[in-house]
């Protein structure tokens, strides 16, 4: 990586700075952009959006507890029961979570980092993480360590691309 912020300074000042800083940039944003899996198996898609990079809630692991409930129900039925319960702002518990942003992403001077902030739709509460992107193929999650206290780290692979995403399952998360 360091050979790599090298050449990039080099062809700045060299005056090549325009052709550089384009490839790197599509570089860097091939490999965030995509689909990640979280832990639970839910699934946020990450495309460009005016704050740098979006990740939307594009399909939804209902939880072990409910999927009893999903499985008896219309899938259509169900689909409306999906809401943002947990959000503080009581005006925004009535939308649907599915297509919600849940995290914003904004590049650093490092590549294949950024800093993000990730809504939590089980607590309601938005948290601030460093996000790296690693070896193309995971999203990596996590706060860094300040003293003895380190944060949580979650590793999210990427999913392959499919011509038809579902939006939520009834068989039940980790």
């Amino acid at each position: 990586m360091r050979f790599k912020q090298f050449v990039l300074k080099a062809a700045v000042l060299v005056g090549g700075a325009a052709a550089a800083l384009l490839a790197t940039g599509a570089a860097n944003a091939a490999a965030i952009e995509g689909t990640w899996r979280a832990l639970n198996g839910t699934e946020i898609t990450v495309a460009p959006c005016p704050d740098g990079y979006c990740g939307t809630l594009s399909y939804i692991v209902i939880p072990p507890a409910q999927a009893d409930m999903c499985r008896s129900m219309a899938k259509e039925d169900f689909s409306s029961l999906i809401l943002d319960y947990n959000n503080a702002d009581t005006a925004m518990q009535t939308r649907p979570l599915l297509g919600v942003q849940m995290i914003t992403l904004k590049p650093t001077t490092e590549p294949e980092a950024y800093t993000a902030t990730v809504y939590n739709a089980e607590d309601g509460k938005t948290y601030d993480v460093l996000v790296w992107v690693m070896n193309g193929n995971t999203l990596r999650l996590g706060g860094g360590c300040v003293a003895s206290m380190c944060a949580v780290t979650q590793d999210w692979p990427k999913v392959a691309e499919r011509e038809v995403v579902p939006d939520f399952t009834c068989d039940g998360g980790v």
